[in-house]
């Protein structure tokens, strides 16, 4: 099969996912009608899980080609974490603080964002020190680590509704009942990196081959890496805060991408990562609601039985046992 074949095909079962998505839930909804349960509901939680789906995925193949590591993921250094303490000060702030004047979504949604951009340009301090990447993945691992153990503290501090709210954003939804205006905003900002993106095919191609050779070919690796890192910071921070903390997509879409179409060059790579990060966004979106259940489950769960088998694969596949 073609690689044209194979993106066209992609591009289909986007499609039927996405009708699909409006179609399916503990409510069924059909097309005929147009009811406010899709136009207000469906149609902005299943743009979501596609945006989201495949920004979380095309972080994740950023790490893994940064820190040639194919257990990388977009937490590994420690941005998911600033994003979750980011939301726990948000959270529990209210509880301290007399805040009232400010919207608590709009609040919290900057909150995490401002958490993941802190630990991303503390990283990128870091980065100006250290040269090899694995000691920078170390580092970002250790930052994680100390920022989780922080919002530890704050919710053990917390009251028992405000650590509800916390627990419940920690699950992980497509569905945060947020304005479409300012969704808008966050699939514009998301969009315009993931345009950025596709720039990046070249140099993310020679770091595939080691770094030593990427700087005899001239790249500034340490650059690359700088902005890069960035990219992933911003990327991970609206996501995180628009959608809660999202497990193993980050991890496990962009081999589901390189074992499709048997290539690892970024220029396949990134726009198939993207396509199946928003397919597989899709489907365990679908899969959290699907008719018959008592409410939504969680989306971490789904995404977790979805992605630890395909993560295992891996282990096994690159014989890293």
């Amino acid at each position: 099969m073609t690689m044209a074949k194979k993106l066209i095909g992609i591009c289909v079962l986007l499609f039927a996912l996405f009708g699909l998505g409006l179609i399916l839930g503990t409510v069924m909804a059909p097309f005929d009608s147009a009811s406010e349960l899709i136009f207000r509901l469906r149609i902005p939680r299943t743009l979501t899980a596609i945006v989201c789906g495949a920004g979380i995925s095309v972080s994740g193949l950023l790490m893994q080609t940064i820190f040639r590591n194919p257990l990388a993921g977009p937490s590994v250094l420690g941005i998911s974490s600033g994003s979750t303490l980011g939301v726990a000060l948000g959270i529990f702030a209210y509880q301290w603080v007399s805040i009232s004047f400010l919207n608590e979504k709009l609040t919290i949604s900057l909150m995490a964002t401002m958490g993941a951009l802190a630990v991303t340009f503390f990283i990128l301090g870091v980065s100006r020190f250290v040269k090899k990447s694995n000691t920078l993945l170390i580092v970002g691992l250790m930052v994680g680590y100390f920022v989780s153990s922080l919002v530890n503290i704050f919710s053990f501090y917390g009251d028992k509704t405000n650590l509800q709210s916390f627990v419940y954003w920690g699950l992980g939804s497509f569905n945060k009942e947020i304005d479409l205006d300012v969704l808008s905003i966050y699939y514009l900002a998301i969009l315009s990196i993931l345009i950025i993106v596709f720039f990046l095919q070249k140099p993310l191609d020679m770091l595939l081959m080691g770094e030593k050779y990427a700087r005899t070919m001239g790249l500034d690796v340490k650059r690359i890496r700088w902005i890069t890192i960035l990219l992933v910071g911003i990327l991970v921070g609206l996501i995180t805060a628009l959608c809660g903390p999202i497990a193993f997509l980050g991890i496990a879409v962009p081999h589901l991408a390189r074992n499709f179409i048997r290539k690892s060059t970024h220029k396949w790579v990134i726009p198939f990562t993207l396509l199946l990060g928003a397919c597989l966004g899709l489907i365990c979106d679908i899969i959290a609601r699907l008719p018959g259940l008592d409410g939504n489950l969680p989306l971490n769960a789904v995404t977790s039985f979805i992605g630890a088998p395909i993560v295992v694969w891996i282990v096994f596949k690159n014989k890293m046992v």
